[in-house]
């Protein structure tokens, strides 16, 4: 069976540059399989912003594919981070403009 994937979000590949090579993956979730879905999260190379794009679910190939966070999980994953970080979202909106991921 196909993925859904009517709630995913884009970021084109080539603009995976703009970050460190080091990835985060935060685990955060209330749900047991919360723990085998883990969070990916981009460090903009030379600041203290961070890209937070979701989980991952796949490929095509000019983009990568993320399931956005709600908004239970966004709260999570800001206080795990900790204060004085810049944290940007993945979402529709980024997708369309991916480039510019974090508003800029």
């Amino acid at each position: 069976m196909k993925p859904d994937e009517t709630n995913v979000v884009l970021l084109k590949i080539e603009d995976k540059a703009k970050y460190d090579d080091a990835i985060t993956y935060l685990y955060a979730g209330t749900d047991a399989a919360a723990v085998h879905k883990p969070i990916t999260i981009y460090k903009e190379k030379g600041t203290n912003a961070y890209l937070v794009a979701g989980r991952y679910t796949g490929f095509t190939e000019t983009h990568l594919k993320y399931k956005p966070l709600n908004g239970e999980e966004q709260k999570i994953v800001t206080e795990k981070l900790g204060a004085g970080k810049i944290l940007r979202f993945l979402s529709a909106e980024k997708a369309d403009n991916s480039s510019d991921a974090l508003g800029r």
